[in-house]
C-alpha cells in the first residue's frame, strides 16, 4: 500500500501561514506605492540665481518647501551675475537688489557697450518683492582689549568712510555722536565688494541721494566725472579699502581675529550669524537706530513702486518716524511671464507655489534669520507679480496670508531710538550716548535723489566671451526630498518581518538539536 505523505509539523504549517499572509501585505502596499514612491504628478524642478544679500532667506525657504515636493535650486553669485544668468536664459528666476540696467558702466565710469535691457526684452519679466531688510555697517573695534558694541554713525560720517576721507576711527565726525567712546588712533579698514554687488548698489544709492556731495566728490577722485555721481554695483578701488567676494567674504574678514579697526556693509543676517554688532546708523530724526527687522518694516512702509514695478526708496531714506531705519530695501525676484525657454507652465506652477509660501508663511522665519517681513504694502506687490507667471496659482486674499505683519502675530519689541548726544559724557568703552534734547537734521549734504544709471560688472568667478556675454555653466544643487515614506517603512518592515518567518524556524530548530545532549 502507498504510504500516505507526512503531514507537516504544527509549528511549520504555521509559519507557512504568516509567511503567505505578510508576502500578501506586502504585495499590496508595494502595489499601492509603486516602485519608487513617487507622486503621480512631481512638480518641476527650478533654479535660480543672484543676491547673496538675499541668501540666507532664500536657502532657509527653498529647504522649507522641499518638504512639500517642490524642488527650488538656488546659487548665491551676486545680483550682476543673476541677471545676466537670467537673459542668457541660464535659470528660471533671478534675484538681484537692482533691476536690468538700459547702460552699464564699470568702475571707471565707461559704459559698457552691452545693454541689459535690450538683452532681457526676448524673456519677459516681472519684478517682485522677496526680501526685506537692513543694508548694515558691521565692525570690529576693541578698545583695550575689549570689543565695542554700541557705535553711533550718522550718514556723512559712514560716506566718509567709504570714500577715504576719514582715516582713523578718532575723526572728530566719529566721536561727535559717541562722546561715551574714548575712540583711539586706529587706522580704519573699509572693507568693500570685490564683485558686481546689490548690497554695493543700495549703499551707493543711499549715499547719491543723502550725501551727495560726499560721493560725487569721490567719483570724481577716482576718475568717475559724472555729476552728479549714480549708484554702483561695482564700488571703486581706492587707498585703504580692503575688497572681498560676497557678502560672506566681506563679513568673514570683518570677524577675523586680525582685522581690529574693520567695518564693511553687508546685509544684518550676515553679522547676526557671526555675532559681530553693527553700528547704529542716525535717521532722517536724527535718532541712531539699529536694522532690527521692526525698524526695517517701519522705514519700508513709506516704499513707493515705480511703473515698471522697480521699487522707489527716497522716502524710505527720509521716513520721519524716529524708530525707523532708514537704510532699508528690499531685493527683487525678476520671475518670467511668458513661456520662453528654458521656462515652462510646469515650472511656473512650482515657481507660483513657492512664491506664495515665502511671501506668507515664510516671512514668520524673517526676523531670526535676520531680515524683516515684508510689509503688507510689498505682499501685495509680489502677488500682482505671481499672478503674471504663466502657469502660477492664483494668490490669497490678503487677509489670508500668513505673513505676521498681516495676520497679526508679529509684535517685535519696539526699536531703540537713540537720541542724539548734546553734551560729552563719560569716556569708556560701554553703552552709547543717553543725553537728551532736540533731535539733530539728518546727515548728509541733500535730499535730491542723483540721478544716472547703475554701474555693472559680472561676478568675478564668470568669463566673458568676445561679444561681452558673461558666460558660466551654472551648476544646480539639488535638495533633498526628505526621508522614505510611511508605506515604504510598512513594506519593509512587511518584508523583513517575513524573512524572520521564513528563516527563524529553521534556525531554531538547528540551534535545538545542537545543544541536545547526546544520547548515551
Amino acid at each position: 500500500m502507498r504510504s500516505l505523505p507526512r503531514r507537516a509539523p504544527r509549528s511549520t504549517r504555521t509559519a507557512r501561514l504568516l509567511v503567505a499572509l505578510a508576502l500578501v501585505f506586502a504585495s499590496a502596499v508595494a502595489t499601492t506605492v509603486g516602485p519608487a514612491a513617487k507622486p503621480a504628478h512631481a512638480a518641476a524642478s527650478i533654479t535660480g540665481a543672484g543676491s547673496t544679500w538675499s541668501q540666507i532667506a532664500v536657502d532657509q525657504w527653498r529647504a522649507d518647501v522641499a518638504s512639500q515636493g517642490l524642488a527650488v535650486n538656488y546659487q548665491g553669485v551676486g545680483s550682476t551675475s543673476g541677471r545676466v544668468f537670467y537673459y542668457q536664459d541660464q535659470i528660471d528666476f533671478a534675484v538681484s537688489e537692482i533691476p536690468f540696467q538700459k547702460e552699464v558702466r564699470d568702475s571707471a565710469g565707461n559704459v559698457i557697450y552691452y545693454d541689459e535691457v535690450s538683452r532681457a526684452a526676448h524673456r519677459p519679466y516681472a519684478y517682485m518683492p522677496i526680501v526685506a531688510g537692513g543694508t548694515s555697517f558691521m565692525y570690529h573695534l576693541d578698545i583695550n582689549g575689549k570689543r565695542v558694541t554700541s557705535l553711533n554713525l550718522s550718514g556723512d560720517a559712514v560716506a566718509k568712510i567709504f570714500t577715504g576721507v576719514i582715516k582713523f576711527w578718532d575723526d572728530p565726525a566719529v566721536t561727535a555722536t559717541n562722546p561715551s567712546l574714548a575712540l583711539p588712533h586706529l587706522a580704519v579698514r573699509p572693507v568693500i565688494r570685490s564683485d558686481g554687488s546689490g548690497t554695493t548698489a543700495q549703499f551707493t544709492a543711499y549715499m547719491a541721494a543723502k550725501a551727495t556731495g560726499v560721493w560725487t566728490a569721490f567719483c570724481s577722485r577716482v576718475g568717475i566725472n559724472l555729476n552728479p555721481c549714480p549708484s554702483t554695483s561695482l564700488y571703486p578701488a581706492f587707498d585703504g579699502a580692503i575688497a572681498q567676494q560676497y557678502s560672506d567674504g566681506v563679513a568673514g574678514y570683518v570677524s577675523s581675529s586680525y582685522a581690529n579697526g574693520a567695518i564693511t556693509y553687508v546685509e544684518y543676517g550676515y553679522a547676526k550669524q557671526r555675532g559681530y554688532p553693527v553700528a547704529n546708523l542716525q535717521n532722517q530724526s536724527g535718532y541712531f537706530v539699529q536694522p532690527v527687522p521692526a525698524a526695517v518694516s517701519l522705514a519700508l512702509k513709506s516704499a513707493t513702486f515705480n511703473p515698471d514695478g522697480t521699487q522707489s526708496l527716497l522716502g524710505v531714506y527720509n521716513a520721519a518716524d524716529r524708530r525707523a531705519y532708514p537704510m532699508s530695501s528690499y531685493s527683487y525676484m525678476i520671475v518670467p511671464t511668458a513661456t520662453v525657454a528654458p521656462f515652462n507652465a510646469d515650472k511656473g506652477a512650482t515657481l507660483g507655489r513657492f512664491i506664495l509660501y515665502f511671501v506668507c508663511a515664510g516671512q514668520q522665519k524673517a526676523e531670526q534669520l535676520g531680515y524683516a517681513p515684508l510689509p503688507p504694502n510689498l505682499v501685495q506687490n509680489a502677488f500682482s507679480a505671481e499672478q503674471k507667471i504663466p502657469g502660477a496659482p492664483a494668490p490669497p486674499a490678503l487677509n489670508d496670508c500668513h505673513n505676521p505683519t498681516i495676520d497679526g502675530t508679529y509684535d517685535p519689541p519696539e526699536p531703540i531710538a537713540v537720541a542724539p548726544p548734546t553734551k560729552a559724557a563719560a569716556t569708556g568703552t560701554g553703552g552709547g550716548p543717553t543725553g537728551a534734547g532736540d533731535p539733530l537734521a539728518a546727515a548728509g549734504t541733500t535730499d535730491t535723489a542723483a540721478a544716472g544709471t547703475t554701474d555693472e560688472l559680472a561676478s568675478a568667478d564668470s568669463s566673458t566671451d568676445p561679444n561681452g556675454q558673461i558666460v558660466s555653466n551654472l551648476a544646480s544643487v539639488a535638495l533633498p526630498q526628505g526621508g522614505p515614506s510611511v508605506p515604504i517603512l510598512f513594506a519593509t518592515v512587511a518584508a523583513l518581518a517575513a524573512l524572520c518567518v521564513v528563516f527563524g524556524p529553521p534556525a531554531i530548530a538547528l540551534w535545538r538539536r545542537r545543544r541536545r545532549p547526546a544520547s548515551p
